[in-house]
């Protein structure tokens, strides 16, 4: 049997019998009819063609070699040979798409997704799809660029492992912070011995006050209308704590103008303190710093240096310090005492004007009355609660 080749084809000279003029079949010449008149040059005789010569005898041409023997393929088999249905050639086998003369497949369409098209299904469903010379050098510039040595890969293997040293560090790093709070604590239950005996007081000692009375009552009212007459006489309370407390008495009625100030304080135990730092101690550096910016003011300051006198029988420790303020045309007298009893410090002061209307007052009067104020408020703090 012939070899599946090539279809068949039609020779060139073989009359088409679909085309008019080439169905006639042979037989006897129609008759002409008689209607119609001859033509001209119908009338006239046709000239005989001259015979053709003879050809002369063709040589037998030289007989084509024998083929060598082809490789197995889908033509060493006859067309009913069931190894024919596999391998076809590509004309004749079924096929959506059909191949161009050199043999490169037509590419199909593009499927449904890429245009978003839900009529066009892919033709190559169900198939395997054939691989396209561009698909191919796209997908082969990619797997050289995700192989190990691409520049893709590269970058994540880069990223990879730094991600893995980032773990691996704080990993490590919270291993390590455990062990040692773990040593810490360990250190601390095994070796804690009683805490041994501060070098400085803590809290309050024995006898210590607790609390100051309110400066505004703890000088009797009886008193205070002997030295400040109640007319024209104001008071304000700068302090109102358990711990500090200050209030100031004014008296504005010509030819008198005074000025009263009462105040308390407790200290509370200060390491910085010398000593052992108790609050009494506290109390007793307060108290020698106040005396000394009595006795030394700062520069600038409107107030002469006082002349202090210490003063016995009056708490633990006092003293009066007297000054004589001059601004401008007006002269100022100024008492101040300073009682320190334990941790609490009393400082009263008391002060006159002598110039622009008002009456001078004896400094020898101010420091009484100022003394007599601070021995009241003295009995008065000598009842507060102690520790």
């Amino acid at each position: 049997m012939a070899d599946q080749d090539s279809p068949p084809r039609r020779p060139a000279r073989q009359p088409d019998l679909g085309r008019r003029g080439y169905d006639r079949a042979a037989g006897p010449e129609r008759p002409a009819r008689s209607d119609r008149a001859p033509w001209p040059e119908r009338a006239a005789p046709r000239r005989e063609r001259p015979a053709a010569p003879e050809r002369a005898p063709r040589a037998d041409r030289p007989r084509r070699a024998e083929r060598p023997e082809r490789r197995p393929g889908w033509d060493q088999y006859g067309p009913a040979d069931s190894d024919t249905d596999t391998d076809l050639p590509p004309w004749a086998g079924p096929a959506v798409y059909a191949a161009r003369p050199g043999g490169t497949r037509l590419r199909p369409p593009s499927p449904a997704g890429d245009y978003g098209d839900p009529d066009h299904a892919d033709p190559w469903e169900g198939d395997e799809r054939p691989a396209w010379p561009e698909e191919e050098a796209r997908s082969a510039s990619r797997e050289k660029e995700e192989r190990p040595g691409g520049r893709r890969a590269g970058r994540r293997a880069a990223a990879a492992r730094l991600r893995k040293s980032r773990r691996r560090v704080l990993r490590w790093s919270g291993a390590a912070i455990a062990a040692c709070v773990i040593a810490g604590l360990v250190i601390v239950l095994t070796t804690r011995h009683p805490a041994g005996k501060l070098p400085y007081v803590t809290s309050l000692q024995k006898g210590e006050f607790k609390s100051v009375p309110d400066a505004c009552t703890a000088v009797g009212t009886s008193l205070l209308n002997t030295y400040l007459p109640p007319s024209g006489r104001t008071m304000v309370q700068s302090l109102a704590s358990s711990t500090d407390s200050e209030c100031t008495f004014t008296i504005d009625n010509k030819p008198d103008f005074l000025v009263l100030s009462v105040g308390a304080q407790s200290y509370l135990p200060f390491a910085a303190a010398t000593g052992n730092g108790s609050a009494s101690q506290n109390a007793l550096d307060n108290f020698a710093a106040a005396r000394l910016l009595l006795a030394r003011p700062p520069k600038k300051s409107p107030l002469p240096p006082a002349s202090i006198t210490v003063l016995q029988g009056t708490g633990q420790r006092a003293f009066l310090a007297v000054q004589l303020e001059h601004a401008g045309k007006i002269a100022t007298d100024a008492v101040t005492v300073s009682v320190l009893e334990r941790n609490v410090i009393i400082t009263i002061s008391l002060s006159a004007q002598e110039s622009g209307g008002y009456g001078p007052v004896p400094v020898s009067t101010l420091a009484a009355d100022a003394q007599s104020v601070a021995s009241a408020v003295l009995q008065r703090q000598l009842k507060q609660p102690t520790a």
